[in-house]
């Protein structure tokens, strides 16, 4: 008899403890659900990194992609900036642009006629002077200068080749005059000048609106002839 009663002590024993083990596991099955909401979690962090993608793409592409290489003869192209600033037209000034540097000066305005062009390939001046727009630009006599149109390649072959074109006046303030063109976004303004140089004067912003007195500004890249 107390045989028999000492089997049946450690055997109940035992049992509780793989009870207890199969319940533990069984619990973990709810508990793959969490699991399944993880990739949720996840999921939104990936279209985070493809909204910032979008944007630095779209900066890059602000300006036209130019080929800087310089040709035998010419020295490394450098880097400058060129503009045109109207004035107020009861002020009488006209611009002059010099593209071997970007630099820009005025002297009184004279119904287009310069009276020191000092080396300037560009002039910039009010015809008329009334309530709307009426600046004009043109190249100076006895310059090489013409238009890069937007879809060309913006390389020096290109640029030495679009200044033998010619660019006559223009009426800065008339949007589809400007349009038809070509001097739009994109586009630039070549020249071989006085010093032999090649200059690409690429038009990489206008302001204003269709009858005002428009401002022209971006990035200037010149060759310059090697000594």
């Amino acid at each position: 008899m107390a045989f028999g009663g000492n089997n049946s002590g450690p055997a109940a024993a035992p049992a509780p403890g793989p009870v207890d083990s199969v319940t533990r596991p069984a619990s973990p099955s709810p508990s793959s659900t969490p699991p399944s909401e993880e990739p949720d979690t996840t999921e939104p962090e990936a279209p985070a990194a493809t909204d910032k993608t979008p944007s630095a793409s779209s900066s890059a592409s602000a300006l036209p992609e130019v080929d800087l290489t310089a040709p035998d003869g010419y020295t490394e192209a450098l880097s400058a900036t060129w503009g045109l600033a109207p004035v107020p037209c009861t002020q009488h000034e006209q611009q002059l642009v010099d593209l071997d540097d970007g630099t820009s000066r005025t002297e009184d305005e004279d119904n287009g006629a310069v009276q020191e062009p000092g080396g300037a390939e560009l002039l910039h001046w009010p015809d008329t002077c009334n309530s709307l727009g009426d600046y004009k630009l043109r190249a100076l006599a006895n310059t090489r200068a013409g238009l890069l149109r937007a879809d060309a390649p913006k390389s020096f072959d290109s640029c030495r080749a679009a200044a033998g074109t010619g660019f006559g006046a223009l009426d800065l303030s008339q949007r589809i005059d400007r349009e038809d063109r070509g001097f739009i976004e994109g586009a630039a303004l070549c020249s071989v000048t006085d010093q032999g140089a090649v200059a690409m004067a690429v038009i990489e912003h206008i302001d204003g609106r269709s009858t005002d007195d428009v401002s022209v500004s971006g990035p200037l890249y010149v060759w310059a002839a090697a000594p």
